[in-house]
């Protein structure tokens, strides 16, 4: 039902015709505003926010023409009733191109004529209304979504993408829909072929809406592992508009180091538990045959065999404490700290070994990352450890690339490398085995890792080499949210351009 509460703006400069309009508007429980000319009209409109104008097209000063191109340059102009007493069929016209709701003609020889057109004006405003308020309710839930949702045309261009492009592969909206072939570009090079075909086959006449596990490469160069949902466009066939594909990206990323840290874990505390009952049963028949080797030694000090034994009792002695101690858990001292500061720390502090060793370091390192409640000490230890242990492997004048991001819960930690060798065996780098400086605090790193809640996983594919340390992040460290006026300008700017099929909330009424 029409709003009898309404303000209703009479824009008429005979006083009499005025009054008399004015006079049923009030009897009838409207609240009336009234003004004798357009400048004076578009000056209560500003101040009073009238719900509907009723305008006279002669009028001193501004006439109604010029009041209805006022008005249409405005965001959110209230509806207007010409009331004219003109006759041509022009000023008809025009008024209806400059945005006029209806046109009754003067003199009013039944008001009810000039309800039955307030009560539609006022109608179809309070139903637009409520379709403006739907669109910006749908816009603002697919926009702060804690995952992407994006829409691309029928040449796999993006059309619409939300504000969680910046979260996931660190780019802004209007970076992402001002780049042509962003989104395919972002895929990881040996999932694109795959994903693209997918996506395809989703555009055809036939397409069916497909879920894929695939990679993308986040701004730092960061591999993302993500769950991508392709659905085709139901406006498509509806509305006969080119074929599109809407779709949701869900990052996947901590699930899947998660998933290797299990598999990774198991294998060690398989090899762990069998170190463990091999040390205990080498011990005792190791002091006796050390204790042989000391008597024999005594008697024949000259005696070659006798100091090897020892040696190598001393070395098998060395390699079970160092199991025993990989057994017990790590003394943490938590407190809040930036692993962008540790991450800069240990490559100043490693500087020396990158000139001795000709390697080039590179760092990306998230700005926005909140502080971690770890042990800031240790963690520098285990970013050394990572970092020398790929400068011993990475051939003279190489580079590294430590790239720190964010995945839901964790931090994540990438230092990447080509190595010039590859590494065999790669569950033992974590495991107090061997002997020698080869791996660098290893075993330590993964335990002070563990002991964090976090994880570390080594992986090695097509010649790269990659560390990926993942670290809780203090929930009451977490970061204020992004700058309100910045989020809208951004999406005033993603919205500011040419319509685009398909484009999720992207209409002039939705958009925010």
């Amino acid at each position: 039902m029409p709003d009898k509460n309404a303000k209703i703006l009479v824009v008429e400069d005979d006083a009499d015709v005025r009054q008399s309009v004015c006079v049923w508007l009030a009897l009838t429980g409207y609240g009336v505003l009234e003004a004798a000319d357009g400048l004076r009209a578009l000056e209560i409109v500003a101040a009073q926010r009238p719900d509907v104008v009723l305008l006279d097209l002669r009028l001193p000063a501004l006439d109604g023409f010029g009041v209805l191109k006022a008005l249409s340059q405005q965001a959110g102009p209230p509806p207007v009733i010409v009331i004219s007493g003109q006759d041509g069929i022009e000023g008809v016209i025009q008024a209806f191109r400059l945005g006029a709701a209806d046109y009754l003609q003067k003199p009013i020889i039944s008001f009810d004529l000039l309800g039955h057109a307030l009560d539609a004006v006022l109608e179809r405003e309070q139903l637009s209304r409520a379709v403006r308020l739907a669109q910006n309710r749908y816009f603002n839930l697919v926009q702060n979504l804690p995952l992407l949702v994006f829409v691309l045309g029928d040449d796999l261009e993006l059309a619409f993408i939300n504000k969680f492009c910046r979260s996931l592969l660190g780019f802004t909206r209007t970076e992402a829909l001002d780049t042509p072939g962003f989104f395919t570009a972002r895929m990881h090079p040996e999932d694109r072929d795959r994903i693209v075909a997918c996506l395809r086959r989703s555009l055809s006449p036939l397409g069916k809406a497909h879920t894929e596990e695939c990679r993308f490469v986040h701004k730092n160069g960061a591999t993302i592992h993500a769950l991508l949902r392709a659905i085709p466009s139901a406006h498509s066939e509806r509305d006969g508009q080119a074929a599109a594909i809407e779709g949701i990206l869900v990052d996947i990323t901590d699930r899947v180091e998660l998933e290797r840290f299990v598999v990774q874990e198991e294998k060690l505390k398989t090899l762990g538990a069998i170190s463990a009952e091999v040390a205990h049963e080498i011990r005792n028949p190791l002091f006796a045959i050390a204790g042989f080797a000391h008597r024999l030694q005594a008697r024949m000090p000259e005696n070659r065999e006798a100091a090897i034994i020892l040696a190598e009792a001393r070395r098998l002695e060395d390699i079970l404490d160092k199991i025993s101690n990989y057994l017990h858990p790590v003394d943490l001292r938590p407190r809040l700290c930036s692993l962008r500061a540790i991450v800069i720390a240990a490559l100043d502090f490693l500087a020396p070994e990158f000139a001795a060793r000709a390697v080039t370091p590179r760092s990306e390192l998230a700005a926005s990352l909140p502080e971690l409640r770890l042990d800031p000490d240790l963690l520098t230890q285990v970013v050394a450890s990572l970092v020398r242990f790929a400068v011993s492997r990475v051939s003279p004048g190489g580079d590294i690339r430590l790239a720190t991001s964010r995945h839901s819960r964790y931090a994540h930690l990438d230092v990447d490398f080509v190595p010039g060798r590859a590494v065999i065996d790669p569950e033992l780098l974590f495991l107090p085995f061997e002997e020698g400086d080869e791996r660098l605090g290893l075993p330590l790193a993964y335990r002070v890792v563990k002991n964090m809640g976090g994880s570390l996983t080594f992986s090695q594919h097509g010649g790269e080499a990659v560390f990926t340390v993942q670290l809780p992040i203090d929930p009451l460290s977490e970061p204020p949210e992004d700058n309100e006026d910045d989020e809208a300008a951004e999406d005033d700017a993603a919205n500011a351009r040419p319509d685009r099929p398909g484009t999720i909330g992207d209409s002039g009424a939705g958009r925010p």
